[in-house]
């Protein structure tokens, strides 16, 4: 019990990360303007557009990318682990292809998205 309790919090944990990115990119997606920490503003929190600064801008979405990967990776292996816990030790979910396409695939994507902002804050 004590396992599915930690399987439990950890889920939760990596779920709310992943909620807060996703809702950062979905602001971002409404507005055009990405919310960071960087630049402190007397009326909030500092924006970002891609326009004013590309590859701090892609650098802070390739985070918020990157964070909501691992935590939408934390909630699948929790849940893993659980079923585990529940339906005993002869249940294996293998995740490590998941793991290595995801991270693949999120690291083709954060390269090239930056290597873009690099070419275009050149011109």
């Amino acid at each position: 019990m004590r396992k599915i309790g930690i399987a439990l919090l950890f889920g939760t944990f990596t779920g709310l990360l992943a909620y807060v990115s996703a809702d950062r990119l979905l602001e971002w997606y409404r507005t055009g303007q990405l919310a960071v920490h960087k630049k402190p503003v007397l009326g909030g929190p500092g924006v970002l557009t891609y326009s004013g600064d590309p590859i701090g801008f892609t650098l802070e979405f390739d985070l918020y990318l990157f964070l909501l990967t691992m935590g939408a990776l934390g909630v699948l292996m929790a849940f893993g682990d659980i079923l585990r816990e529940v339906l005993g030790p002869q249940y294996r979910v293998d995740l490590q292809p998941t793991y290595k396409f995801v991270m693949c695939s999120y690291w083709l994507l954060a390269g090239s998205l930056l290597i873009f902002a690099a070419c275009n804050s050149g011109a």
